[in-house]
């Protein structure tokens, strides 16, 4: 096997993980607009077996592409210029790797968004609970724990 062959074949075992991901990512997606979080642990644990699969395959193509001299975009696309097989292989990684990272990040903004929600209805409620204390001995409404003062004055 040339070492264009073994390139192109790390490349197509590489995409077969990064798609076995994205699988990952959309059932995540999914499993948190449904609601259902007591999935999301299992989820994880298939992700991060994937991404050390994910790791292992990338190391292997990494060294190979550093013994063909293969140090950034431009000299690999230059060097894919005549291996069509190869360019095809390395385009299908390279389309993968940047869908994974956009259901990525809509997943990231997903989860922003509902960490504001949780925020939120935590505030609603700590200002509950101060509105129901009680009054004190003097009848005055004692002030919930924590401090008036500001970061960053004394």
């Amino acid at each position: 096997m040339t070492q264009e062959q073994g390139f192109a074949d790390l490349c197509r075992a590489e995409a077969a993980q990064v798609a076995r991901l994205v699988e990952l990512l959309q059932q995540e997606q999914q499993v948190m607009i449904a609601g259902q979080v007591h999935l999301l642990e299992d989820l994880a644990d298939s992700k991060s077996k994937v991404l050390d699969e994910l790791a292992m395959h990338s190391q292997s193509r990494a060294r190979l592409m550093k013994s063909l001299g293969l140090s950034d975009s431009d000299t690999v696309y230059i060097w894919l210029a005549d291996k069509p097989e190869e360019r095809q292989a390395w385009l299908a990684l390279e389309d993968l790797i940047h869908r994974a990272q956009g259901i990525n990040q809509l997943n990231g903004s997903f989860i922003e968004q509902q960490l504001g929600q949780v925020e939120e209805s935590l505030a609603v409620l700590r200002q509950a609970a101060a509105a129901t204390l009680s009054y004190d001995r003097g009848g005055q409404q004692p002030q919930p724990v924590g401090g008036r003062r500001f970061l960053g004055s004394a």
